[in-house]
């Protein structure tokens, strides 16, 4: 079927911090309010592609994440339009959560994409759940889209020590029948990367990238720190490099909004623009980034982005100004599972990569 065819908050908490050189900010922590009036201009172009890794598995270079919070859940017919407008404009890639988050996305994001199941490409990370085993819940998830096989599947098992360390041989066994085309994993923390990768064939690896938490700061010293390296012995191995999280966290986003509107007043800069430019034009060139789109809006924004991918000085300097401000308060604006991406903040020597270019 045509891409055309089927076209038919609470703030918890408030932390002031008084940064060197720079006027004292006052740092909301809140998460993004309700702006379902919110209209922007759906854009023009054309949705880049690439393949994951060596699995020739094609994908739009932005996939349409649905892990959402629980309070938003409830508008289904606003996320069944933003569905069928992201693949209008070219995205084919959606990467679906179900009991994370409590956003439960199989069964509707399945009803919204059963149209056109077939010409699209279904990411999962997979978690039995309710009592049932990892075969019953995989089951399930086949039946919900309305397939005999899921795309990408990943697990959340670092180590020979966890509990569902077992999972990983099931994945690969489904492989082999057909039912998974690659299996992956999610990387919080790179230390968790080696014994997986030295004991399976991974075919992908997802990791948080943006502006602000990233693995290519220099001083991070150890060479697995250093991002880098670490993506270039990915690819030698044909292994795919997916990155997550480009605007740094819903618990974020607001707060990062604010101050740059008042950093810039033109009217011309835009916060989600900006961090996926930056992710587009940082030189690891991953093979597609998971970003999380909460309202219709949302899916113009993004899009608009990797039509127009050439990041501007302006957005440069905003950025910049933006993580000067912000670095030694955000991990109390960030709740304790995430706590882990202040690793990643980079120190006053990591400002080469939002050099102005003029």
């Amino acid at each position: 079927m045509k891409r055309r065819d089927f076209i038919t908050k609470s703030t918890s908490g408030v932390i002031g911090a008084g940064i060197a050189g720079c006027s004292s900010v006052t740092v909301k922590r809140e998460l993004s309010p309700y702006t379902f009036d919110k209209k922007v201009r759906k854009p023009a172009g054309t949705m880049p592609t690439g393949d994951i890794g060596t699995t020739g598995i094609r994908v739009s270079r932005f996939g349409f994440g649905s892990h959402i919070r629980r309070d938003i859940v409830k508008f289904e017919k606003e996320r069944e339009w933003m569905v069928r407008e992201a693949f209008d404009l070219g995205i084919n890639l959606f990467d679906v959560y179900d009991r994370e988050g409590e956003s439960y996305q199989y069964e509707p994001i399945g009803r919204y994409l059963a149209p056109i199941i077939n010409d699209v490409v279904i990411s999962i990370s997979i978690l039995p759940w309710e009592g049932r085993s990892l075969e019953q819940e995989f089951e399930r998830d086949l039946r919900l889209f309305g397939r005999d096989y899921i795309d990408m599947v990943r697990i959340h098992s670092y180590s020979s020590e966890s509990d569902n360390w077992y999972q990983w041989e099931k994945l690969f066994k489904f492989k082999e029948q057909g039912k998974i085309r690659a299996v992956g994993i999610p990387c919080h923390n790179v230390k968790n990367l080696k014994e997986p990768l030295g004991e399976f064939p991974i075919d992908y690896v997802i990791f948080p990238y943006n502006f602000y938490h990233n693995w290519t700061w220099l001083h991070k010293g150890m060479e697995l720190e250093n991002f880098d390296p670490l993506v270039k012995k990915l690819r030698e191995k044909g292994i795919g490099v997916i990155s997550m999280k480009p605007f740094a966290g819903d618990h974020l986003v607001t707060p990062f909004r604010r101050l740059t509107a008042g950093y810039e007043n033109s009217g011309e800069f835009n916060y989600a623009k900006a961090c996926l430019r930056y992710v587009i034009n940082s030189g690891l060139d991953v093979d597609t980034t998971l970003g999380g789109m909460y309202y219709p809006y949302h899916v113009y924004e993004n899009a608009d982005a990797y039509f127009n991918p050439d990041m501007s000085d302006n957005e440069r300097r905003v950025l910049k100004k933006l993580r000067t401000r912000v670095k030694g308060v955000t991990k109390n604006m960030l709740p304790p599972h995430y706590h882990f991406l202040e690793d990643w903040v980079p120190d006053s020597r990591d400002d080469l990569d939002l050099y102005e270019k003029a």
